[in-house]
């Protein structure tokens, strides 16, 4: 039986990278995005070099990070087996706490900590209790070095991104008599608009040679999920280095 992914922000720059990996190893490809009017043309050119692969590419328009939207994709999926499901989703607010143009408020974490950390247990749960995820199957999630390195405007950001490694280890624990690998990535500075949404890219080159920081690209991260997919041995509860 061919397998199927369920990618969440699998147009972005890692989601759609690994969408591109997983449809050359033959994957069929369920992506959830927000159908933004001005990407519409762009995505559907990524759907169409998917397709290349010899896969189906189903395009759903919802907001991954919405309790009501999750509960109505996973109604549609009912009838779907999905081996693997990637949570891309790059939906955090910026600022900083206390001082700046930009002031991190009670409804920017919570936000922040739903769409980047909660919704990666909310889109499982709703996957299991649909009978939609597979036994054996695989969970990713990406983290950065933002969770031991103070980057610029990036609190809110850090805090979902450690609350997502923690997360990772309780629901691998829960999972492991099902057989279902959950593991977390974690990236160097990659070039995206995620990114460059913190403030000027050159400002933040700079931060990050100051400070050590490692650079990867969303290619190398999907390379990294397939090694672990293709892996002998079961690998669940990890925080998994790109670089490594």
């Amino acid at each position: 039986m061919k397998k199927t992914a369920l990618i969440l922000g699998g147009f972005g720059g890692v989601g759609y990278a690994c969408a591109t990996i997983l449809a050359k190893n033959g994957y069929d490809i369920f992506i959830v995005n927000r159908g933004r009017r001005a990407k519409t043309e762009e995505n559907k050119r990524k759907v169409l070099a998917l397709e290349a692969y010899g896969v189906k590419v189903t395009d759903i328009k919802a907001n991954a990070a919405n309790k009501d939207d999750i509960v109505k994709v996973c109604d549609q999926l009912k009838d779907v087996r999905i081996n693997c499901l990637v949570h891309a989703i790059a939906d955090g607010n910026i600022g900083n706490i206390f001082s700046g143009d930009r002031i991190l408020k009670e409804d920017s974490f919570l936000h922040t900590f739903n769409s980047m950390c909660v919704s990666f247990a909310t889109w499982t749960q709703e996957l299991l209790a649909n009978g939609i995820l597979e036994q054996e199957s695989y969970i990713f999630g990406f983290t950065s070095e933002g969770t031991s390195k103070i980057f610029p405007n990036y609190a809110a950001n850090g805090v979902a991104k450690a609350g997502l490694e923690t997360l990772c280890k309780y629901m691998a624990n829960e999972l492991a008599e099902r057989k279902i690998s959950v593991n977390i990535l974690r990236a160097g500075i990659i070039d995206s608009n995620a990114v460059r949404a913190l403030g000027d890219y050159g400002d933040i080159l700079k931060f990050a040679e100051r400070n050590a920081c490692r650079f990867d690209t969303s290619e190398n991260v999907a390379n990294k999920m397939m090694d672990i997919m293709q892996v002998e041995g079961f690998i669940s509860g990890q925080v998994v280095d790109v670089w490594e």
